[in-house]
């Protein structure tokens, strides 16, 4: 689902899962629910506030830092939950970038039966991530 929200360069859009997109719903839900609480023409002054500046505008974009972090421990688990052999594979195809022509050589397979391993093993994962 594609979810759009203010940061201090404009409106960005990003793609996000029905779970993440319904918790971000729920949080604005509960930001506007809060400012009418606390009422439309209060102002918040800074002025005398100490600061070091670490939650201000960094350039950074916190809400998709903050998604890509999730989806990152996600998929960590979901490796996590591989045989050793197939952590193996992923490890070699995808941090070492081994060739798959090089890894049927050394393991003396077909180039299909490694690209066949690697079905499998994506399958797994995103059965893993569902």
């Amino acid at each position: 689902m594609k979810y759009e929200y203010k940061n201090a360069t404009g409106i960005t859009e990003i793609e996000i899962d029905e779970h993440f997109y319904e918790l971000l719903i729920a949080m604005d839900n509960e930001e506007k629910n809060s400012n009418r609480r606390h009422g439309r023409n209060s102002t918040v002054s800074l002025d005398n506030c100490e600061y070091e500046g670490e939650w201000f505008n960094d350039g950074t974009d916190l809400l998709a830092d903050l998604i890509h972090k999730e989806s990152y421990s996600r998929l960590r688990a979901a490796l996590k939950e591989l045989r050793p052999e197939q952590q193996a594979l992923i490890e070699r195809v995808y941090f070492q970038k081994e060739k798959i022509v090089d890894i049927a050589a050394k393991e003396g397979v077909s180039h299909a039966a490694v690209i066949d391993r690697l079905r499998r093993i994506y399958a797994k994962i995103n059965r893993n991530l569902e």
